[in-house]
């Protein structure tokens, strides 16, 4: 009997303490502008370096001097952590009270414009050792967007070269970083 009263006075007290935590999570208030501003941009940018690296390494189908069989899994799951995370900011800045909703959403667009870019780099690093490789054999799916064709949800490219590449990435780095500021 003393086993169960101090087994259940043990979770009293964790399921308390777990419960003023959880209100951390859920209660956003406790977090300065400047925090969430960066601790989102640098979320998503660290989770699409990531995820760059694994399908970098995923495509070329061969180990790289970052990226190999036996760490692919620790890079994967840094990916996942980090989307959990950049969530997290995603919906701390939309409950954020001091900031307009248009500069919530001019935050989360300038974010994932530079997150776009960091995807981008860190894809051809690891899939052909320079990210920036802007061989246009390369780079024919430079910009992905979504089209129906016969009725079904298929993925359409904009293909870049030399000079058009290095311009979608600035234009992608310049808008972005002048959105999140």
């Amino acid at each position: 009997m003393k086993r169960l009263v101090g087994v259940i006075l043990l979770f009293l007290m964790v399921s308390t303490a777990k419960a003023a935590s959880w209100d951390k999570v859920i209660n956003t208030g406790w977090v300065s502008s400047q925090w969430l501003k960066w601790g989102y941009v640098g979320s998503i940018c660290t989770t699409q370096s990531l995820n760059g690296m694994v399908d970098g390494y995923h495509f070329r189908h061969a180990d790289t001097h970052l990226v190999s069989e036996g760490n692919y899994h620790a890079f994967a799951s840094g990916a996942r952590v980090g989307s959990i995370i950049t969530g997290w900011f995603m919906y701390a800045n939309y409950k954020d009270k001091k900031q307009t909703s248009w500069g919530k959403v001019k935050r989360i667009i300038g974010g994932a414009m530079l997150a776009r870019n960091c995807f981008e780099w860190s894809y051809k690093g690891v899939k052909y050792g320079n990210p920036f490789d802007y061989d246009a054999r390369r780079n024919e799916h430079a910009l992905v967007y979504f089209g129906i064709r016969e009725g079904k949800i298929v993925d359409l490219y904009i293909g870049t070269g030399p000079v058009s590449g290095p311009i979608v990435d600035m234009a992608f780095l310049l808008i972005g970083w002048s959105l999140i500021r």
